[in-house]
């Protein structure tokens, strides 16, 4: 028994999160595409890190590092 002002739940399947990405990118492909385009044709573009670590950061980071 629900009481007054609860909202039912409902469970979402592996399905309806793979339909729901596909129909996002496909409605987005063409923004994705034009920023791809104006980011490949800017001269001077830092990829990568641009800001520094501070040395916490540096420190939980270099804990994931590849041995």
């Amino acid at each position: 028994m629900r009481r007054k002002g609860e909202t039912k739940m409902e469970s979402i399947t592996l399905e309806s999160i793979i339909t729901r990405v596909q129909s996002n990118k496909k409605r987005n492909q063409a923004a994705i595409r034009r920023f791809n385009e104006e980011i490949s044709t800017r001269p001077n573009v830092k990829f990568g890190r641009v800001r520094p670590k501070d040395p916490v950061e540096a420190k939980i980071l270099s804990r994931f590092k590849n041995k």
